[in-house]
Parts: C-alpha cells; structure tokens; sequence
C-alpha cells in the first residue's frame, strides 16, 4: 500500500505544483492513516511478546523516509512556484499602480484628443497585466475604478467619451449576464465553475455604466449568478444519487460475472468458452460505461469485480493450457499450407495461381483458431504469402489499366465521328463502312475500367440504331444485329457470365423447338397410313420446315455465342488481351 502511494507521489510530483497540491494532502493524509496503523500493528506485536508499552520504540522505514523526502521535495516546489507566483504578481501589482498614477495624471491634460488615445492605450494595457494578489485586488481595482471615474465625471474634457464608455460598458455588461445565463445550458459543470470566475472578474473590471440603468442591471446580473450557482448546487446533488444508482448497477454485473463463471465449470467446447468469453467482455464494457461511484465505495467495488474476472479467464487460461496438445495436428496441416503459399507468392501466373490460393484459403477455413498464442504468427505468415502474390496481381493491373488512357482517347475520337456518322443510301456501303467502324473499335484495344461501360453502351446503342435503319435483309439484318449484341455482352465487365447466360437461353429454345419438331414428326407419321390429300398434313409439314429453319438459325447464335467466350477465355489466360 505504501509503495502505491509513493508511486501515486511521484507521479503527481512530475506536474505543476499548483494543479495537485490537493492531490498531495490527500496522499499525505493516507500515508499518515497507513503509517499510524502499522505502529498500532507494531506496538501490539511488541506488547503481545511480553514489551511494555513506554519501552516500545518504531522506528522509519525506508519507505517512510522515502515519502518524507517526496513531502519535502513537494514542498520546496511548490514554495518556489508561489515564490515565482508573488513576484509576477508583484510586478503586475507595480504595473497597475503606475497605470493608476497615469490615469490620474490624464485630468490635466488640455489636449483632448491625446487625452482620449491615451487612456485607450491605458485601458488596453489594463486588461493585458497579469493578476495581483488576492489580498491587493480589491484595494488596486477600487482605486483603478475610483481613478476611472474621475476621469469620466471630474473632467470636462471627457464627458463626451464618458457617454461613450458608459454605453459601451452596458452593453458589455449586458453581453456578460447572456453568457452568466447560458451556463445554466452547460453541461460541464467544471468549466461552468471556471467561467462563472472568469464572468465575475470581467464584470468587476468593466468600468461603470449610466446611473438610471445600474439598479436594473446590477438585479439583473445577481439574478442570473443565483441562479446559476443554484444549478451547480443542483448537479452535485444529482451526482451523489447517480453515484449511488451506479454503485447499484456494478454491484448487479458483479453478480452476473460471478454467474458466467459458475455456470462455465466442466464446459469443454471453444465455442462455449467464447460465448462466455464475450459475455464476460460485453460486462467489461458495461462497467466501463458505467458511471463513476463515491470515492469511499470505489476501491472496495472494483477490487471485487477485478477478482471475479480473475478468477474466470484463470479458468480459461486452464482449459486452453489443455488444449494443446490436441492442437498440434491442425497446427502441422496449417504450417503445410503456408509452405504451399509460400511457394505459389511469387508467381506471376495470376490465373492458375489465384485459383490456387483461394484452394488454399478455402482449406484454412476449415480449420478454425485453436485461441493459442501461435495461431495468430501462423495466420500472419498465411495472409502474408497470400498478399504477396494478390497485391503484385493488383499492382500489375492496376499499372496495365493506367497505360489504357491512351486507348481511351483514341475510342473517345472514334465514338465522335460514329455519333456524326449518317448512312446513306448504298446499303453496301453502310453495311461496310459499320463494319470498318466496328473493326476500329475492336481494334483500338483496352480502356480503364471506370469508362469501358460508359464507352460500350454509348456505341452499341448508335450501332443498333444505325442497324435499324438500313434497307437489309430481315435474316440478314437479325444476325448483324446479334453480333452487335455479343460484341456488347462480351465488353461487359462480367462478359463471360452474360454469354453463359445467352448460351443457356439459345440452348433452351432450341430443346423446346426440338419438342414440337417430334411432335409434327410423329403427327405427320399418323398422316402418312391416310389416303388422299390432307390439309392436315400438309399444315404440320409447313411447321416443321418452320421450326427446322429456326433451329438452324439458333444454331448458328450458338456457333456465335460459343467463338465469343472462347475468345474471352483465351483473354482470360493472356491478360495483355482483350476480346
């Protein structure tokens, strides 16, 4: 206890004197408490094995003698800190008698003016000379008022400023009991305490104001002190229920600790652990966010509530002790994965590799944290293998995406003059010149992927569009068309799914159209046993003559669609290029 105190010491020692000479007489008294109680302890011993009381002698500890020089230390600061204090104040208390002596002196000017600008500069330096003593403030600041005022009712030359100065320290003062009133609305009770100084000494230095108006504004301004000194009052009043509240309230999470520990014997599952371990943390942050107690019930509550957590992660700190042993296969199976990673983090095959790794990370999961203190050195060396190869991926790409802004000029300008462009009336010559616009834009190769989107749509749509109005072949036309619509899939950031998705939609017709084409097969086979013309028959024959063309053309779609996502698999394993 003693060593506590003599540490709590000279921590305080380190800061300004001033700030925690409470602090230090409250050590000082607890010191003396400890110390008289160890020489009763002492005494007694000494009377119990036969000593006298008269003859029992005790003598200071080094410690004592330690705490003695820490007083005396304190002491000697805090002599030189008021030593310092009175000789600023002093000084100051010299500066404002001379200021004083100069405002007199001001009543026998003749020069208005400089009369005027003179006692501006006095005033203002005034207000920047540090305090005085406490025992000299009153007596410098009623002669500093009483000198002021005979410069603004004894002095002819003045009555005009006088006006002026009244006015101005009515509104001053007027300012100051709004700011007295609004630290009702403050809820830092300390820095209200500190204002309400700071308030008091500025309306004691601002100089008079109109006689008619002071009666009203001194009631005024007492009003508003009252009031708020009766709020401060009130405050402390409510912090003593609050304490008790929350004394209440860590009394109630003490008994909820003591419960998760009760209820946690014999549990031998992680995951129940955890669940405890986090019921455990979630009252930590209770208490935490639990208000202050009174300080004569503080020490004896935390002591207690720091007990019960011991006494619950010592039976954590067992079970895992236990676990050990059983952890050192899952600890082998992930040192083998690391060796894995390791050996896969430089290389520059982003595709496979990836893939790889995401196996890899895939087979982590599905070992979970054994909680023992290597797991997180072997996780750090796991993620750290995995980062190496994915950040040089992402840097690689992220170099390559920012050497497309050249293309991305370049499809700019060719989506300007595609917007300009007009088909004539050569349908050849429309159809080509789309084709020579749609090579280029193929050709103009990769942009950043914030514009490619932007750039596809903008020049599909006008491609559809021109399409639209071309005099072509209705076959003909359709399957331009769906170029036109693959080139658009395959640009888009998830090109692959999209053809996947077409794929599957085109296979679907078809399986559907192959169902009626066997049932106008097996119709026209019923057909075949009946004599004479069918109309019948000739009807079902038509349908299938129908639906074999549309099959075809979806075929067709499906040879499109199948040598786009070739084309975009062989991008895939070749990043340099795009489809």
């Amino acid at each position: 206890m003693k060593s506590e105190l003599i540490a709590k010491m000279e921590e305080l020692l380190l800061k300004d004197t001033g700030e925690v000479a409470t602090g230090v007489r409250t050590l000082q008294k607890e010191y003396q408490k400890q110390w008289t109680a160890d020489f009763e302890k002492a005494k007694q011993a000494f009377i119990d094995e036969g000593g006298k009381s008269k003859e029992f002698e005790y003598h200071k500890q080094a410690e004592d003698i330690q705490f003695e020089n820490l007083i005396e230390k304190f002491n000697k600061l805090k002599k030189e800190a008021d030593a310092k204090i009175a000789a600023e104040q002093a000084k100051n208390l010299s500066v404002r008698l001379e200021i004083i002596a100069k405002i007199k002196d001001l009543k026998e000017s003749e020069n208005v003016g400089a009369a005027v600008r003179k006692l501006t500069e006095l005033q203002a330096q005034w207000k920047e000379t540090g305090t005085v003593s406490p025992h000299k403030y009153k007596e410098v600041q009623a002669e500093y008022s009483r000198a002021m005022e005979d410069i603004h009712y004894n002095l002819k030359i003045f009555r005009d400023l006088q006006e002026h100065d009244l006015k101005k320290n009515f509104e001053s003062k007027s300012e100051l009991i709004v700011k007295l009133k609004g630290l009702q609305n403050l809820e830092n009770i300390k820095e209200a305490e500190r204002l309400i100084k700071v308030y008091r000494n500025e309306w004691d230095e601002i100089g008079p104001v109109p006689n008619a108006k002071w009666e009203a504004l001194k009631a005024e301004y007492k009003a508003a002190l009252d009031e708020t000194y009766a709020k401060i009052k009130s405050y402390y009043h409510g912090v003593e229920e609050l304490q008790e509240q929350n004394l209440k309230t860590k009394q109630d999470i003490i008994e909820k600790v003591k419960a998760v520990a009760d209820n946690i014997n014999g549990a031998d599952k992680i995951s129940i652990w955890n669940e405890a371990t986090n019921s455990i943390i979630a009252l930590q942050t209770e208490w935490k966010n639990t208000g202050k107690v009174a300080a004569k019930d503080n020490e004896k509550v935390w002591a207690e509530f720091r007990s019960v957590c011991d006494t619950f992660f010592e039976k954590k700190k067992e079970f895992y002790e236990g676990l050990n042993e059983k952890h050192e296969a899952t600890r082998k199976i992930k040192r083998d994965l690391i060796a894995k990673a390791d050996a896969l983090k430089d290389s520059t095959d982003w595709k496979v590799t990836g893939e790889k790794l995401m196996k890899l990370q895939e087979q982590w999961k599905k070992y979970p944290n054994n909680g023992d203190k290597e797991e997180p050195k072997l996780f750090m060396r796991f993620r750290k293998a995995c980062n190496t190869f994915f950040d040089a991926k992402k840097s690689y790409y992220e170099n390559l995406d920012a050497s497309y802004e050249q293309n991305l000029v370049t499809k700019e300008d060719i989506l300007s003059r595609f917007n300009a462009f007009e088909s004539g009336e050569d349908s050849n010559a429309n159809h080509e010149q789309l084709k020579a616009f749609s090579n280029e834009w193929k050709n103009a190769g990769l942009v950043p992927m914030k514009d490619k989107k932007r750039l596809n749509d903008a020049f599909y749509n006008r491609l559809d569009e021109l399409y639209d109005k071309m005099n072509l072949d209705k076959q003909e036309k359709a399957i331009m068309q769906f170029r036109a619509k693959l080139d658009r899939l395959s640009s888009s950031e998830n090109g692959m799914d999209l053809l996947r998705k077409e794929a599957d939609y085109l296979k679907k017709l078809i399986d559907d159209i192959n169902g009626r084409i066997r049932t106008y097969e097996n119709n026209l086979g019923f057909f075949k046993t009946s004599k004479g013309n069918n109309s019948f028959m000739k009807e079902a024959e038509e349908k299938l003559e129908t639906e074999k063309a549309k099959i075809a053309e979806l075929n067709n779609k499906r040879k499109l669609v199948n040598e786009e996502m070739g084309k975009l698999r062989t991008a895939a394993e070749n990043p340099k290029t795009e489809v």
